[in-house]
């Protein structure tokens, strides 16, 4: 039986290297949406229109399924006998993904039971070919025996003077009509996908977001309540989201940190759950060496992130103000009335972030220039090092223009956050014993 620090984690890293830490048979329900092999550039945009660059490009298929076929294996061994596993891709690579999972060294060919095809209408059309409005669920199992609820999706409208149907009936509280629930098949196109409405309440502008009334109709078909479920590419948390609501446990997987803290705030925000209390993060970066490997986006959004503030709309031309911090004190007033802590809300300090090795005097200045525009008197700006000429700069401004610049080394806020970690982990002791 599993601990209650084995489900509910979020792990940030290589699903290849995580997996391992996950026990042998021990996952009932597993599903995946890793980068198809579509050779696209994605920008996404989260909360409130942050920006974050990410690759989705492998030189060829093959590359393709040589990085994912040891994962997969790892996905195969942690499954339970009695487990599902649901593969999401799309035209570019199904019939390649197919023959790898058909392999007798994974699930064979056997225990395929569907390729469930998910058609929406969003989107545009081509003239050169048919619109391509489809991605492909591959679903295996590990055995003959495992979890299947059979799953309804709204049909006609009922007419309950002059109709019959042995399939049971769904009254919808929002259109005021009754329904028929006809049983799910292998072509589900009953469920959009996430649109370019900026009022959507799920949408995050993650662009291979999935919707969740995706998600919920796997895990309602096949796992029960106390199960648990497994997504090792988890993106922006969708199916962690929809596990945590169906009263599943789950483990989530994603290589990077941003990811893992939309994920982290998802939950907290969505439900009465607290990180390092009723769930916890693992494995964010934990020195100095290991940020620097990080793409510079990646990096900006953690620095912002881990000091409590919030990423400017955009990441290119922001004018030499990267993110912005608020004062606590200001914070739940305004977000109680409803204002939006990028318009006209005078109470913020500006923050800029800078992946050099050191921060020199040159920076200095111009973020200077960028507090004056913006008529901020005190700034912060984060650096893994501030070379003399900097913090000269940095006293001079002070003394002479009023200007307060705060430098923050990345190695201080790795130290603050283990400290944090530390003191969480000795309070969590503290409860239980």
């Amino acid at each position: 039986m599993e601990t209650s620090r084995e489900v509910n984690i979020i792990y940030c890293g290589d699903c290849l290297t995580k997996l391992k830490e996950i026990r042998s048979e021990s996952i009932d329900l597993i599903y995946i949406d890793p980068p198809f092999s579509s050779n696209r550039n994605y920008v996404a945009f989260w909360q409130e229109q942050e920006a974050r660059h990410f690759e989705d490009r492998f030189e060829n298929v093959q590359a393709y399924l040589d990085y994912m076929y040891p994962r997969v294996k790892e996905l195969y061994r942690v499954l339970k006998d009695t487990g599902s596993f649901y593969y999401h891709c799309d035209w570019h690579a199904t019939h390649y993904i197919k023959r790898m999972l058909d392999r007798d060294d994974l699930f064979g060919y056997p225990h395929f039971r569907n390729e469930i095809i998910w058609a929406y209408r969003t989107g545009g059309v081509s003239k050169r070919w048919f619109a391509r409005k489809h991605e492909s669920l591959l679903f295996y199992t590990k055995s003959k025996d495992y979890t299947f609820n059979v799953q309804y999706y709204k049909s006609w409208q009922k007419k309950k003077y002059n109709y019959s149907e042995k399939y049971p009936e769904y009254y919808d509280d929002e259109e005021k009509r009754w329904y028929h629930l006809a049983v799910c098949r292998d072509i589900w196109d009953d469920i959009d996908a996430i649109g370019t409405e900026p009022d959507k309440p799920e949408r995050l502008r993650y662009p291979t977001q999935k919707p969740q009334k995706l998600l919920a109709r796997i895990i309602e078909a096949s796992s029960n309540e106390g199960d648990i479920v497994l997504d090792a590419f988890c993106g922006c948390g969708t199916t962690l989201i929809e596990a945590q609501r169906l009263k599943r446990k789950w483990i989530g997987i994603d290589i990077s940190p941003t990811a893992c803290r939309v994920m982290v705030d998802r939950l907290e925000n969505k439900f009465s759950v607290r990180e390092g209390r009723d769930f916890w993060i693992r494995d964010l970066p934990k020195t100095a060496e290991e940020l620097r490997q990080y793409p510079p986006f990646e990096f900006q959004n953690w620095a912002i992130n881990a000091i409590g503030g919030v990423s400017s709309k955009t990441k290119v031309r922001d004018k030499g103000i990267d993110g912005k911090v608020y004062p606590i004190e200001h914070i739940k007033k305004e977000k109680g009335e409803g204002k939006d802590l990028f318009g006209d809300v005078d109470r913020y300090i500006p923050i800029q972030v800078k992946r050099t090795d050191k921060v020199g005097a040159p920076e200095i200045e111009a973020f200077e220039t960028a507090m004056e525009r913006d008529k901020r008197n005190r700034g912060i700006f984060v650096g893994f090092d501030f070379s003399r000429d900097a913090l000269h700069e940095i006293r001079r401004a002070e003394r002479e223009r009023g200007l307060v610049i705060e430098p923050i080394t990345v190695a201080q806020i790795v130290e603050q956050q283990l400290d944090k970690q530390l003191k969480g982990s000795t309070n969590d002791r503290q409860t239980k014993s």
